[in-house]
């Protein structure tokens, strides 16, 4: 898992039918202090969240198929959590 920043919605007309009405989100990952580090994922969202949203987002082989109950799921990363405040010191 990692948290990450919400920054862009991904639209396609054309895509596998395992993304079918779920919203996509390209998703930046920060650090606790919310510098961002390494490259962007895209993320399937799966709890409501939005733009400059901080998430938590993971995935392990087979948890987008076990979640949305369909039998091919080329999904590799789920938001699965909105984070409402990180309670973070540098020590």
């Amino acid at each position: 898992m990692f948290l990450a920043k919400v920054k862009k919605r991904v639209v396609s007309t054309i895509k596998h039918e395992a993304y079918d009405g779920k919203i996509v989100y390209v998703v930046q990952p920060v650090m606790p202090d919310g510098t961002e580090y390494g490259n962007e994922w895209v993320a399937v969202d799966y709890i409501g969240a939005g733009i400059n949203d901080i998430v938590v987002c993971g995935g392990a082989p087979g948890v987008a198929k076990s979640v949305f109950k369909i039998d091919l799921a080329p999904i590799r990363t789920l938001i699965i959590a909105v984070v409402d405040k990180i309670d973070y010191k540098d020590y």
